[in-house]
Parts: structure tokens; sequence; C-alpha cells
């Protein structure tokens, strides 16, 4: 399976489930190709500049023009490149400044109504930084990770399981099967499309990948799917429904009809937000968290009950979360 061929995907998913042993081998096959092809190419890097690190509740300076001039480009669906205020807003909007050296692309349809981003796609290896990424779509909109930490909380996620299970040969397992297989082709040509014709440093990339994760490791690095998880698991988990609404933002269709058939998932997270009174394009004054103001926007609503604050980081499992402030009593 040569790289070319992983990466010619469709937004329109209509894959079916492989089997167990079927995925193995692709596997294998992928691995193999990736360490013996001698026609794979490599681009000159650059270490950019890094933005400078301020507390979260304060506002970033702005990061140098030339900060992203070498990213890679964003190979994913409905993907277009960051901007230099887009690095300054992730910041802002999720208090850490790592996530934010590692940004790639962003949806090229904006749903927020204040205009900033709200999802971010991510360079799985990264030369700024030791720390492979599994996962390639971060949802960053302060409003949004709040509101469906409150849907996972609430047991939303067993309920998109359920469906998936239900509907094994349906639209909603196609969908779950096709954005995993895009992800993966997505994060192949992202770590072995380059420009000139190189074996060295495939082989180099690929010894990489060995020495952090071993064999097996790299192989379920190369195959990982939305959020990085095992598509060939005996378990059909989505795993982070924050990752599947990022997925979802990326995809998202001007016609309101074609997105819902082609990710039923990311759709029905939307409608469980709806359901909420959580309006996805967000608040009257959600905007003051994005734009560096303040860590906890003012309060907003009929009765004054919705305000946003930066969410807790995912590695502190949000253990420790506030009172649920943005579902509508």
């Amino acid at each position: 399976v040569s790289v070319q061929d992983c990466c010619a995907f469709s937004p329109v998913f209509t894959r079916c489930r492989p089997s167990h042993q079927h995925g193995q081998r692709r596997a294998k096959q992928r691995l193999s190709a990736h360490t013996s092809t001698s026609t794979a190419t490599a681009s000159a890097t650059t270490d950019a500049k890094q933005p400078t690190s301020k507390q979260r509740w304060q506002h970033p300076s702005q990061p140098e023009p030339d900060y992203i001039t070498n990213r890679k480009h964003p190979q994913f669906p409905g993907a277009i490149p960051i901007e230099n205020d887009d690095i300054t807003t992730c910041i802002n909007q999720i208090g850490q400044t790592s996530p934010a050296n590692v940004l790639l692309g962003k949806p090229s349809e904006c749903k927020c109504k204040h205009g900033y981003s709200q999802a971010f796609s991510l360079d799985p290896m990264p030369s700024v930084t030791d720390r492979l990424n599994s996962g390639l779509m971060k949802l960053t909109c302060p409003m949004l990770v709040n509101s469906i930490d409150v849907l996972e909380d609430d047991g939303f996620m067993k309920e998109v399981n359920s469906k998936l299970v239900d509907n094994e040969n349906g639209m909603w397992m196609e969908c779950f099967d096709g954005a995993h297989e895009a992800h993966a082709a997505a994060r192949a040509k992202l770590i072995f499309d380059m420009k000139e014709s190189n074996k060295k440093e495939v082989d180099d990339k690929m010894n990489v990948l060995r020495s952090k994760l071993g064999e097996r490791g790299a192989s379920s690095f190369l195959d990982a799917g939305v959020a990085g998880a095992n598509p060939l698991a005996s378990t059909v988990d989505v795993k982070c429904l924050h990752a599947w609404f990022a997925d979802y933002l990326f995809r998202a269709s001007t016609v309101e009809t074609a997105r819902a058939k082609d990710h039923p998932i990311g759709e029905a997270i939307a409608k469980a937000l709806k359901g909420r009174g959580i309006d996805i394009t967000g608040t009257e004054t959600c905007h003051e968290v994005c734009s560096g103001c303040s860590r906890v926007s003012s309060p907003c609503g009929e009765n004054n009950n919705m305000s946003v604050h930066v969410p807790y980081p995912t590695n502190k499992k949000r253990k420790k979360r506030p009172v649920r402030q943005l579902e509508s009593q």
C-alpha cells in the first residue's frame, strides 16, 4: 500500500469495516512500505520560533511573523493552513502553549459567531518537540469543550457507541470506519510525503517511531484513527466526543442535509448540545476567553446562568470540573 494510495480518500465515506486479520495484514504492509520504499520524498525543515509563554489568563504576546512559515501543509479534508493569530487564539482557549507549537490547520468554514477557530489539526511527528501526537484533531473552543465534558459525564458516549453497534452495516459505521481511515491516511502523508527522494530520511523517521514505540507500537501509531484509537479493536468505542466533534467541524458542509449524511456521529453530538440549549456558534460573551481578556467569560443568557471558562487540561482528566455553567436550566 503506497502513501499515495492510502491518502486518496474522500470526505464521504463508503468503506466497510475491515476484518481483524485483513487489518493486521494492511498494517504490516504499510509498515513495510515505509521502511523499504526508495521513492519516498524529503523536505528541509527549520526550527520555528515559539510563542512566549504567559499565564493562561493573560493575553500572550504576538508570535513572530515567520513562526508558521515552515510548517507542513494540513493534509486533511476541509483544512486550511493556520495564521499567526490562530496560535494566540489557541493558547488563550486552552491555557497551554505546547499544543500551539504543533498546530497545522483549521476548519475552512468557521462556525464561531465571533470568528475564532474552534478546532485545529496537529502535526503527528513535529520537529519542535520529541512528543508524538497520535490524535490529529484538537477541539479548542472553551464553550464546546466544557459542554461536551458535560455530555460525556452524562453518558452520551455510551449512547453513540450503542448506535454504532446497532447500525453495524449502516451509515454510522461507514462514518466511523471512514474517519479512522482518513486520519491514518493523513498521518502517513504528513510523516512520509516529502518533496525530494530520500530513503534515508524515511528510514530515520521509522527508526524514531520504533525507538519510541517499538515495532508493534509504530505500526499501531501509523494505523491509529480518530483520537489515536485502534480501528481494529474488538470493541466499538468512539473514545472521545471532543475529537469526533472536531473532526465534524473540519468536514462540515455548507449544506445542512449533506453534513448530517456525511457525519452522523458529529451531527448527533450537535443535536445533543442543541437540546441542552447550547448554540455551537457561541454565546454573546464567550469571545472574552478566546481573545485573552479573561479566563472566565461574563455571565449571559436569559437568567445570566451561562459563562465559559478555560478548560482543565486533559492530562489532569478534568477531575475537578466547575459547576455546569453551560447547561441551560
